[in-house]
């Protein structure tokens, strides 16, 4: 025994220790696993390991994201016997929870049905009691089940007096602390060719593949959350040796590339985890995918905005989404030109990479904080707010307008769209399903395929690092052959080969003066 836990009794954290040892890495990102010992010895006066302790932090993300209030005395955790089935129960709840007076034994109802739609192939009744029902409750954070009808929103007669309301919320919130977040589908191959759309054209029709973009940001623009793609496949190929680190975003999927209640729970407990130390107010839609009833966050206030008033008073609505997909559609359509000059046969069919690239720069780089405030603005929902709109973005906006137009003219489309319809593009804005039947919710939970079948593109080739100095010595040549190179483009490429040659492998690998010269043999 180390000499620094000598006479200290051994024993298993409970999760409400474990969780607050996360909070505490959390807050001390410098403390050693040694040090994180001598902590737990000193609060709690128990002995672990440093084992027990690395295992933990590798579960910093759950711990710290979950409501422990009805668990937190729990040492060890005996798993689902039917996971998927509960991850499909457990969807349904969310989706119905406001809708239906929820009781335990409507539950355990459910229970034995979805069953039979999980595991179809088992030829057998499943009993489920009062004891799985209390496991289950425990397993997802379930305190109790609220009644039909007990929804906190305001009961208002008129838009005005909704808004009196609204208003009077976000005012106890500074701009920084607002944040509005909403789901929009994209059709990230999507032409703009009205041809495409109304009949075949030498044998091509549109393509329609879609994925949902979860956009977040806050009222002043100074803070825009990094995106949340949802698509159909766990794994698609084009993934593969990907760093998914790099993207800057989070990848979900299930069947229909939709948000879900499971998923907006999830990216709840995660955006309140990183407002860590703040109090921030959550403005959202009331899509059925959106559960109203969320425990344990810290961090974050949700409010849900009335039924039928979203489109006028919700900022995504009001032009940060179509900001996005302005900035997309042009980064696309530029990829697609650049295919036409390289010789490719097909360039608008991207895979699933290419298109989460796009759309994370378009949201980083190309979005601007003061376009976010100004839709913010615009939905007058705050008592200050004026109408007015800055001139310079607006200008800005217009730009981008026009430059997506020449970009799309060069294209030379038979019947090309003009860019509001584009925009605009019918069906495309669907991110959030009604309220699911259970065989629907077991379809787009349950079966998500791992690769897609109906894709072919190959995995991201390996590049080895004297391909991209030669790559990037390449670049560096080519724009100082280029009259107007301004200094930034320079600035970019040194950096670049600055991350190269800080290459650890590099570091590592040592050359003699031998190595220079040639045996003769």
């Amino acid at each position: 025994m180390a000499s620094h836990l000598k006479g200290v009794a051994k024993a298993t954290m409970t999760d409400q220790i474990r969780k607050e040892l996360c909070e505490y890495k959390r807050d001390h990102t410098k403390c050693t696993q040694k040090e994180l010992q001598l902590w737990i010895q000193e609060k709690f006066q128990i002995q672990v390991s440093q084992g027990t302790i690395s295992n933990t932090l590798k579960r910093s993300d759950e711990y710290l994201s979950t409501n422990l209030e009805s668990r937190k005395d729990i040492k060890r955790h005996k798993p689902a016997k039917y996971p998927e089935m509960e991850k499909v129960l457990f969807e349904w709840f969310l989706q119905y929870q406001d809708r239906v007076n929820m009781t335990g034994e409507l539950i355990l109802e459910k229970a034995k049905v979805t069953m039979k739609l999980v595991y179809p192939e088992q030829d057998f009744e499943h009993q489920f009691a009062q004891g799985w029902l209390e496991k289950f409750k425990l397993r997802h954070g379930i305190k109790s089940f609220r009644r039909f009808g007990e929804s906190g929103s305001v009961d208002v007669e008129d838009m005005e007096k909704k808004l009196e309301a609204i208003r009077g919320k976000i005012d106890k919130f500074s701009k920084k602390d607002v944040f509005n977040m909403d789901e929009t589908g994209l059709f990230y191959r999507l032409q703009a060719d009205h041809s495409l759309a109304t009949k075949q054209l030498e044998g091509k029709k549109q393509d329609k593949e879609r994925l949902t973009v979860v956009i977040c940001c806050n009222e002043d623009g100074s803070e825009k959350i990094p995106l949340w793609i949802i698509g159909k496949y766990a794994k698609p190929r084009c993934f593969k040796n990907v760093n998914m680190n790099s993207l800057n975003c989070h990848y979900r999927a299930n069947k229909r590339a939709w948000m879900t209640s499971v998923i907006f729970e999830e990216y709840i407990r995660w955006f309140d985890q990183i407002m860590h130390g703040r109090r921030v107010l959550f403005v959202v839609d009331n899509c059925p995918a959106h559960p109203r009833n969320i425990e344990g966050l810290h961090n974050v206030e949700l409010f849900f905005l009335p039924p039928n008033m979203t489109s006028k008073i919700q900022p995504c609505d009001a032009g940060i989404i179509r900001a996005f997909k302005m900035h997309y559609r042009r980064r696309f359509y530029r990829e697609v030109l650049e295919g036409y000059e390289l010789g490719q046969s097909d360039p608008a069919k991207i895979n699933f990479l290419y298109a989460i690239n796009f759309a994370v720069s378009a949201w980083t780089t190309n979005v601007h904080g003061e376009t976010i405030a100004n839709c913010f603005r615009h939905c007058k929902i705050r008592s200050r707010d004026a109408v007015s709109r800055n001139s310079e973005e607006e200008s800005v906006c217009e730009d981008g307008m026009q430059e997506l137009e020449v970009v799309i003219n060069n294209l030379g489309y038979r019947n090309k769209m003009d860019v509001n319809s584009l925009l605009d593009y019918p069906g495309e804005n669907d991110a959030c399903s009604e309220v699911q039947s259970l065989e629907e919710i077991v379809a787009s939970v349950i079966n998500v395929d791992e690769e897609a079948e109906d894709d072919n593109v190959e995995p991201l080739e390996p590049v080895t690092r004297k391909e991209a100095i030669i790559a990037s010595r390449t670049l560096h040549n080519f724009w100082m052959q280029i009259e107007k190179t301004t200094p930034g483009v320079f600035d970019a490429i040194r950096k670049i080969r600055d991350e190269l040659q800080r290459d650890s492998n590099f570091k590592k690998r040592q050359t003699t003066l031998d190595s220079y010269f040639t045996k003769l043999s």
